[in-house]
C-alpha cells in the first residue's frame, strides 16, 4: 500500500489521487471539531460512522475529552473502542452493557498526578485567572483548561498557560477547545498502538498498513506522525503553521460534514474494489 503525498487537497474529483484507501479497516478519529460540528453531532455526521462501521470498519474515537464523555460513547456510538483524555485510557464493551476500562498506568498513581496537576494551574501567577473546563469533575487522568469553548482567551493567554506548565515538567496540549495537561510518557498515539496490539492483536507496522486517522487540531500530531495514512477536515488549516507532523490529506469540508466526505470516499472505494 502506497503512502499518500503529503499535504494533498482532497476533492470531490481528485480523492482517489490522494490517498488509496485500499484495504485499511480500522479508523481511529479525533471527536471534537472533526467528528463534532461547533460542538455538535450531525446526523450526517452519525449516519456516516454507522455506515463504516456496517461495512466491517472498527472506528475508534481517540480524543482528548473526559472519561464521562468516553463512557457515553463506547454505550450508544458503533464504535470498537474509545480512547480518552489525550491517550490516559481505553474503553471498550465487554458485554452489552459492561464497560472495561484501562489505564495507561495504576489509576490510583492517574490520580495523585492528576491532583499535583490542578494544584499547578491553581498556583499559576499570571494576569488572569486561567478556568478549569467543565468538564473537568468526570476526568479520571489530565486536566483541561478551557480556552476556546466557554471561555475565550487570546493566543499570548494560551501560551502563557502551555509555557508556565510546561516549564514545571509538565505535558501540555493544545486541542481546538482545551489545554489539556497530564503527567506520563502516553499519548494519543502510544495509546492508539497499544489497542492495536491488546484488543486488535496487530503490530505497529499491521496496525499503520491497515489504519486510517482523521484529527483537526495539533494535540492530534503524534496520531499523523505514527498513522501514513491520516486526513484532515479542513478546519485544521489555520493551525498548520505551527504543527510540525500534518495530515497527508485535508478534505474539502470543515469538521464534521469533512469527516462524513472523508467516509463516502472509503466506502466509495471499497465498492469499487468490490469490498462490502
Amino acid at each position: 500500500m502506497n503512502s499518500p503525498l503529503p499535504n494533498v487537497n482532497w476533492n470531490a474529483d481528485n480523492m482517489k489521487d490522494s490517498i488509496e484507501f485500499g484495504n485499511a479497516d480500522i479508523l481511529f478519529t479525533d471527536v471534537d471539531d472533526t467528528l463534532t460540528t461547533d460542538g455538535r453531532l450531525l446526523p450526517e455526521t452519525y449516519l456516516a460512522l454507522c455506515r463504516l462501521a456496517e461495512a466491517g470498519i472498527s472506528v475508534i474515537p481517540v480524543t482528548g475529552g473526559c472519561a464521562g464523555w468516553c463512557d457515553q460513547i463506547i454505550r450508544t456510538w458503533p464504535v470498537r473502542a474509545v480512547i480518552g483524555e489525550g491517550g490516559a485510557f481505553y474503553a471498550e464493551r465487554t458485554a452489552a452493557q459492561t464497560v472495561s476500562w484501562r489505564y495507561w498506568e495504576d489509576e490510583l498513581k492517574h490520580r495523585r498526578d492528576q491532583q499535583t496537576i490542578l494544584e499547578a494551574v491553581a498556583a499559576l501567577k499570571l494576569d488572569f485567572e486561567p478556568k478549569l473546563a467543565t468538564d473537568q469533575p468526570f476526568r479520571y487522568v489530565d486536566v483541561a483548561v478551557d480556552y476556546n469553548q466557554q471561555q475565550s482567551l487570546t493566543p499570548e493567554q494560551v501560551a502563557a498557560i502551555h509555557d508556565a506548565l510546561l516549564a514545571q515538567g509538565f505535558n501540555v496540549r493544545q486541542s481546538s477547545i482545551h489545554i489539556n495537561i497530564w503527567l506520563g510518557d502516553f499519548d494519543k498515539s502510544t495509546m492508539s498502538l497499544r489497542v492495536g496490539r491488546e484488543l486488535l492483536g496487530l503490530d505497529t507496522q499491521a496496525l499503520q498498513q491497515r489504519s486510517i486517522f482523521i484529527g483537526d487540531a495539533p494535540n492530534d500530531e503524534s496520531m499523523f506522525r505514527s498513522f501514513p495514512m491520516s486526513v484532515g477536515v479542513a478546519n485544521i488549516r489555520k493551525h498548520l503553521p505551527i504543527m510540525t507532523h500534518r495530515p497527508a490529506a485535508i478534505v474539502s469540508q470543515r469538521s464534521g460534514l469533512g469527516f462524513a466526505e472523508m467516509a463516502e470516499a472509503w466506502l466509495r472505494q471499497r465498492a469499487e474494489s468490490g469490498l462490502k
